[in-house]
C-alpha cells in the first residue's frame, strides 16, 4: 500500500491532477486551476484577516480572479469554505507527515523534534484559516455540519498515519492518548502564542511536553 494511500482520502477535488490527464481540456485545466486559486486565496484571507472578512469578493479580489469566475465555481461563502475546510485539512496533515519523514531517526525519537514540528505546523496559514474555521463553526450550524464531518474524516486517517510515521509507537497503548496530548497544547499555543509574545515560553512547554512523552515510552510515567 503507498505511504500516501490515508491521506488520498483527504484529497480535495481542488488539487485533483487533471493537468496530466490527455484527455482532460482546456477549458477543464482552466477550471481547476481557477477554483485552486480561489481556495488558496480564500485561505490566506482567513489565516491573516479571519473569518468575518473572508467574503467571496474579497477572495476574488485577492486570487485575481473576476467576480463572475469566482460565481461560477462558489455560488456562496459556504460553498468556498467547503472547499477551504477540504483543502485546509488535506495540507495541514501532508505538510506534518513531509515533515516527519525527513526527521533523522535520533532527530524524531530522541530529540522529540516531531514536537516542534507540531508548533511550526500550527503557524501556517492552513492552520490558522482551520482554527478560524473551527471557531466559527461554533455559531454557523451549515459551516458546522460541513466542519465536524470533515474533521472526523481527517482524525480518523491522522490516527492512520501517524503510526507509519511514528514506527517506534507501533501498538503502545498510550499513542492516541498522547497524541491526543500534543495536539490539546498546540491548539492552545496557536491561540496564545501572539499574546505571550515570549518564545522562551514557548520553548519551555514544548520541551515540557516532549520529556512527558520520553518518559511514558520508557515506562517511567504511566
Amino acid at each position: 500500500m503507498s505511504k500516501n494511500a490515508g491521506l488520498a482520502q483527504l484529497m480535495p477535488e481542488s488539487l485533483a491532477d487533471i493537468g496530466k490527464d490527455d484527455e482532460a481540456s482546456w477549458q477543464q485545466r482552466k477550471s481547476l486551476t481557477t477554483r485552486k486559486m480561489a481556495v488558496e486565496a480564500a485561505l490566506q484571507v482567513l489565516a491573516e484577516f479571519g473569518y468575518t472578512a473572508c467574503s467571496l469578493q474579497t477572495v476574488a479580489k485577492r486570487a485575481r480572479i473576476s467576480r463572475g469566475a469566482m460565481l461560477h465555481h462558489y455560488t456562496s461563502k459556504l460553498d468556498l469554505m467547503a472547499a477551504v475546510i477540504e483543502y485546509a485539512f488535506y495540507r495541514r496533515l501532508a505538510v506534518f507527515l513531509d515533515r516527519i519523514r525527513a526527521l533523522s531517526e535520533d532527530d524524531r525519537t530522541v530529540r522529540q523534534i516531531g514536537i516542534r514540528v507540531s508548533f511550526d505546523v500550527s503557524q501556517t496559514a492552513e492552520y490558522k484559516a482551520f482554527l478560524e474555521l473551527h471557531i466559527a463553526s461554533r455559531t454557523d450550524p451549515e459551516l458546522r455540519a460541513i466542519f465536524l464531518e470533515r474533521a472526523s474524516l481527517f482524525d480518523r486517517v491522522w490516527r492512520d498515519e501517524i503510526t507509519k510515521v511514528f514506527p517506534e509507537w507501533l501498538d503502545h497503548p498510550q499513542l492516541a492518548l498522547l497524541d491526543d496530548l500534543v495536539w490539546v497544547m498546540i491548539d492552545g499555543l496557536a491561540l496564545n502564542v501572539d499574546i505571550w509574545a515570549d518564545q522562551a515560553r514557548v520553548d519551555r512547554l514544548l520541551g515540557l511536553v516532549s520529556r512527558t512523552i520520553l518518559a511514558v515510552r520508557s515506562g517511567r510515567l504511566d
